[in-house]
């Protein structure tokens, strides 16, 4: 299940979240299991980030830093991988 407040966060859009990051480069963000469907990602850093299970249906993670993101399970059917960085992203069951 997802931290409440990191989801939160993200969905104040791409630029308040890199600036929490940056804020807090210790925290894990957990936004297992998430439903973030259609969300714009664009740019957003979640880099190691744990979306297990997270919807990402038709989102926009154009140009997204996921590297050695968690992204098992996560449905990523129709979204925008332009210029993401997926290394060492999990894709894994």
């Amino acid at each position: 299940m997802a931290n409440q407040e990191h989801l939160a966060k993200l969905r104040e859009g791409a630029r308040a979240w890199n600036q929490w990051q940056e804020e807090n480069p210790t925290v894990k963000a957990d936004l297992s299991g998430a439903d973030l469907g259609g969300a714009n990602l664009t740019r957003a850093n979640l880099s190691g980030a744990d979306l297990g299970g997270a919807n990402l249906t038709r989102a926009n993670l154009g140009g997204a830093n996921l590297t050695r993101a968690d992204l098992a399970r996560a449905d990523l059917g129709g979204a925008n991988l332009t210029r993401a960085d997926l290394s060492e992203a999990y894709l894994g069951e």
